[in-house]
């Protein structure tokens, strides 16, 4: 048989009791009785009085308790609903079972309509493999960050995105942010292809800043000047240029160049080995939004050897 006393009570009970206590101190019309018997009405009358206090103070603790929790809750909903940002849940088998509105916006569907779709089907089709793997790899290895697909819209546009994931506790569902990166993976192909262009140009071309340093060449500018790029790069401009050149030429280029922003005509160019030709040049400046010289585009063939 157990010999273990009545439970003490909490610490949080004790408090309670206090409070509700000096409650009924605070009223004048709430007189604590003596102390006495158990049996003595007064007693129990401010028993039963300290009790509705502290049911009182309980109910209250439970009032702000939801008006935090919902006020909580709104801002969360709020937070998650009008996120600039795409939020999608997917389970095991890819299909959506929660998104926001920026997700629906992605998609052109309402999102009401996108729950239980499977996501693949927004997918590029020759992605979707590479998708779904990506989402088998999401679960079993909890993680997974910086995979890019291309999402087709409703209405039949393409938008890349960068998807990161994370698994709810549970390991049932997977939270995905998506960030439509399509402008900056534009630009990088741009930026590609201009690379692409330059380097195997036929035409001589090379780059300078806005001191007229030498920062990019192409194959072509080696094949004509003589100079290897690690011994262009950094060196001004001012190398290839033949000490000879064609009475007031020098000063009509940098006027044109100032005014203009660009220049054409013929120059001499002196080779590595002494040899100076002529050549066919193209110059123009590349400025910035506030109209400053970044940098100096030069294109050029050569025309003829000096004799």
């Amino acid at each position: 048989m157990s010999t273990k006393g009545p439970m003490r009570p909490s610490r949080a009970a004790l408090e309670l009791r206090e409070r509700a206590n000096e409650r009924l101190q605070e009223n004048p019309d709430d007189k604590p009785a003596a102390p006495g018997a158990s049996d003595n009405p007064q007693r129990l009358l401010h028993e039963l009085q300290v009790y509705q206090v502290e049911l009182e103070l309980q109910n209250e603790q439970l009032e702000a308790a939801r008006s935090w929790v919902e006020a909580a809750l709104a801002s969360y909903t709020d937070l998650y609903d009008f996120a600039p940002v795409a939020y999608f849940t997917f389970d095991r088998a890819g299909a959506i079972s929660e998104t926001n509105l920026a997700g629906a916006k992605l998609l052109g569907i309402e999102r009401a309509r996108l729950l239980d779709k499977r996501f693949g089907v927004f997918v590029q089709d020759s992605e979707r493999g590479a998708f779904n793997a990506f989402l088998k790899r999401a679960f079993a290895e909890q993680a997974e960050a910086g995979f890019e697909l291309t999402l087709v819209a409703k209405d039949g546009s393409r938008r890349i995105v960068q998807i990161d994931t994370a698994l709810t506790g549970k390991g049932e569902s997977c939270h995905a942010v998506m960030v439509d990166v399509s402008a900056r993976v534009q630009r990088e192909r741009k930026s590609a292809l201009l690379a692409q262009v330059f380097s195997s140009a036929s035409e001589a071309m090379f780059i300078t800043d806005a001191a007229n340093l030498i920062v990019e060449v192409n194959a072509a500018f080696c094949a004509v000047t003589g100079y290897s790029e690690a011994q262009a790069l950094g060196q001004p401009a001012g190398m290839l240029r033949a000490q000879h050149q064609p009475p007031g030429s020098e000063q009509a280029r940098l006027r044109e160049l100032a005014a203009n922003g660009g220049w054409s005509g013929d120059s001499w160019h002196l080779h590595p080995n002494g040899d100076a030709y002529r050549v066919a040049e193209q110059v123009s400046a590349l400025r910035d939004g506030d109209g400053t010289v970044q940098h100096y585009v030069s294109r050029f063939r050569r025309a003829e050897a000096h004799h």
